[in-house]
């Protein structure tokens, strides 16, 4: 069932306005992250590759791993490729110091550019810790 709301009811999902001193042309990115985010989240994911492979590495597991690393390159890739198909919004983007001092807005509100990159590496740098701790106890049995 649907529910009438008032407009100061909608006032409460509306967007908070860019802080001070925001630029009004800049322009948007695709995904919306600065492309180090991403440069590192790929990073850590060849690096969990490279400490399995020096870990595990047989000749009989040489086609997998590179099954592993053609996943990763379409996996990052083909978003990639679509990004560029979206074709260039007029205005700049925002640098990586405006990113960690004015944060980005998500679903739940505005967020500090810490918490966005802390919600974005997390998982990846736990898949490298976790290669890590793989690799430790294999080397002490």
């Amino acid at each position: 069932m649907s529910k009438h709301l008032s407009s100061t009811d909608l006032q409460a999902f509306a967007v908070p306005a860019p802080p001070a001193g925001a630029l009004p042309n800049r322009a948007e990115r695709t995904f919306g992250l600065p492309p180090r985010l991403f440069v590192a989240t790929i990073g850590a994911y060849f690096a969990f590759l490279g400490i399995m492979a020096a870990t595990f590495m047989t000749a009989e597991l040489v086609i997998p791993f590179a099954i592993f690393v053609i996943y990763i390159v379409m996996a990052f890739g083909v978003p990639a490729l679509w990004a560029r198909v979206a074709g260039r919004p007029v205005g700049r983007f925002q640098t990586w110091e405006e990113f960690r001092s004015e944060g980005m807005v998500i679903e739940t509100g505005r967020i500090s550019g810490g918490g966005a990159i802390a919600q974005v590496l997390v998982l990846p740098a736990l898949v490298v810790g976790w290669g890590v701790a793989i690799a430790i106890i294999v080397a002490t049995l």
